[in-house]
């Protein structure tokens, strides 16, 4: 009975502590005050009707400020519990950053425009967190350190945000911000030693790099944060392989996962496995490879928002594949990479990052313009600012948009001329078979030509399908078609036999009697080579591949017998 008591004693003590409702300090509605509420730990995971609960002295609150933390903590909430973009943390994110900026609260408004911004961010929605990050960054430049709302934290946002869209050296600028503003010896420093490390490796700065990855090293490892000493030996083994020293660089990873297996970090797991198979690929441990990236791919397939990681993977097991020739397993991961890559298009892919790039340089002048004029006159309103952000953000996606156009037309164009001038030099040639009085020789010549088409449309089909045109040959396929009508035709080869029966007839009433197990298929070949043309025109004129020329002799050859070499002592004498 008395354990039955003292469980029930325990539950209740544990709920009372577990769902406790947020402490508020009436006196503090400031940034230290704000900081002290936001920085009050909720751990509800799924359960957002406990979060709720543990919120709602904010939004019982007369402050208004109390209100804007609220709707900020509750969509950071529902944004833990789906683990991915949804409409209840658009919703509350929204109404915080809007409320923040009737306020007039410059701490607040940067704030809710960064923690909106973190969200974007983390589910790889980067066109939409631009403005965010860029009004908050214009507007942190006003400010001294002690009036925003943690400096550390806001300055490493902002300027991993510029080291996504590739703006390596404002990254820099902004961590360095970010460690003068953080308590020396933490995980938050030794991170952000670690990232600007990263950055100037991005910029090929490998002695600046590696210097920010063993100061991190090292102050990871003494303060005992393993999961961020993990990812700095994975750093470290990128130097290693910038060195071309691969053994040093697969001992450093094979520690980074030992230990982030060990602490359950599974993303960076998936990213010291993928280093792996990068650095046994280059030393051609297939194998090794193979195991190390399959075990990146489960944690990359697991979620929506890995799919870049993913993409990365699936390159590396193509280039498996390929080294090991298993056709299938290579066209299967082609169709993959295909589908992941028109899917980030629309999210954080090449096209949406490099546009974002060219608008944050932009909305930077702009900013720079507004910063001058804020100096003289410091009434100018976030309202104004966001608008005129809104605006030019417009210009530039329209400018952008009708550039990539313009682009397509010259695509375009180039592509039509290009089938023109084929179609021209088929023409020409057509025509010179047909005043030659189709000879023989004619005839030859005119192959040889075919054949040299031949060769120089499929380097052309092979050129543009691995160029920004390759969408121009899916659709229309006029390359392909082009391909296929230079191929010899039953009508090519009933004239050139014709010739060749005119200009050697003994030898053609030879094949035809001594050799009568010839089929049609054989003596093609046997005329073409009879002509001097090599086993790879030959491929390419019947439009088949050289191991199948090859088989068809094999298969010849069974039938013959004896006979074989008799025929082929015949086709390449003189007569």
């Amino acid at each position: 009975m008395k354990k039955l008591y003292f469980l029930f004693l325990f539950s209740v003590l544990f709920s009372q502590n577990f769902f406790a409702q947020i402490h508020l300090n009436a006196l503090k509605n400031d940034v230290h005050g704000w900081e002290n509420i936001i920085s009050q730990k909720s751990g509800f995971n799924q359960d957002t009707a406990a979060l709720k609960r543990h919120l709602k002295p904010l939004i019982l609150s007369k402050a208004k400020e109390h209100h804007i933390l609220y709707h900020a903590l509750l969509a950071n909430g529902y944004a833990e519990a789906f683990d991915g973009l949804n409409k209840k943390s658009e919703f509350y994110f929204t109404q915080s950053v809007n409320d923040a900026e009737k306020s007039k609260k410059l701490p607040l408004q940067i704030w809710t425009q960064i923690n909106y911004a973190k969200y974007l961010y983390k589910f790889r929605e980067m066109t939409r967190a631009l403005p965010l990050i860029m009004n908050a960054a214009a507007g942190i430049e006003q400010m001294e350190a002690g009036e925003i709302l943690f400096p550390g934290k806001s300055f490493k946002t902002i300027g991993y945000y510029m080291g996504t869209i590739g703006d390596n050296e404002e990254a820099i600028n902004y961590l360095k911000k970010a460690r003068q503003a953080s308590a020396p010896n933490t995980s938050e420093y030794a991170e952000i030693l670690d990232n600007i490390g990263q950055y100037y490796y991005d910029l090929q700065d490998i002695i600046n790099a590696e210097n920010y990855f063993k100061q991190a090293s090292v102050m990871s490892e003494k303060i005992g944060d393993q999961i961020r000493y993990a990812k700095t030996l994975g750093n470290l083994a990128l130097i290693e392989e910038a060195k071309g020293n691969y053994g040093s660089a697969i001992q450093l990873v094979k520690k980074d996962i030992e230990i982030s297996e060990r602490y359950k970090a599974d993303q960076n797991t998936m990213f010291a496995n993928t280093l792996l198979a990068r650095f046994q690929l280059q030393n051609n441990n297939l194998k090794e490879a193979e195991a190390a990236i399959g075990k990146a791919e489960k944690t990359a397939a697991s979620k929506p928002y890995f799919k870049t990681s993913e993409l990365e993977i699936l390159k590396l097991k193509l280039e498996i594949y390929s080294k090991q020739s298993r056709s299938g397993e290579e066209l299967e991961a082609r169709r993959r990479i295909t589908v992941l890559e028109d899917s980030l298009k629309k999210t954080d892919g090449d096209l949406p990052l490099s546009n974002a790039n060219l608008m944050a340089q932009k909305t930077k002048y702009l900013q720079n313009i507004r910063k001058t004029e804020d100096e003289l006159r410091r009434e100018s309103s976030m309202k104004k600012l966001a608008v005129g952000l809104a605006g030019f953000l417009m210009f530039i996606a329209v400018l952008v948009y009708f550039k990539g156009k313009r682009k397509e037309k010259r695509r375009q164009v180039m592509y039509n001329k290009k089938i023109a001038d084929h179609e021209k030099e088929k023409v020409k040639y057509e025509r010179k078979l047909s005043e030659a009085h189709e000879t023989l020789q004619a005839q030859v010549e005119y192959l040889r030509n075919k054949n040299n088409r031949i060769q120089q449309l499929n380097s052309e089909i092979e050129e543009i399908k691995n160029s920004t045109s390759s969408y121009i040959e899916d659709e229309k396929g006029k390359l392909h078609d082009l391909l296929q009508s230079h191929l010899m035709t039953e009508e090519n080869w009933l004239m050139f036999r014709r010739e060749f029966q005119k200009e050697y007839p003994e030898f053609y009433q030879t094949l035809k009697t001594e050799f009568p197990e010839i089929t049609t298929a054989n003596l093609r070949i046997i005329l073409l080579q009879k002509m001097g043309f090599s086993s790879s025109e030959i491929s390419g004129l019947l439009g088949i591949t050289q191991d199948a020329v090859k088989k068809s002799r094999q298969r010849l050859k069974r039938k013959l017998g004896e006979k074989y070499d008799q025929l082929f002592t015949i086709v390449f004498s003189e007569s």
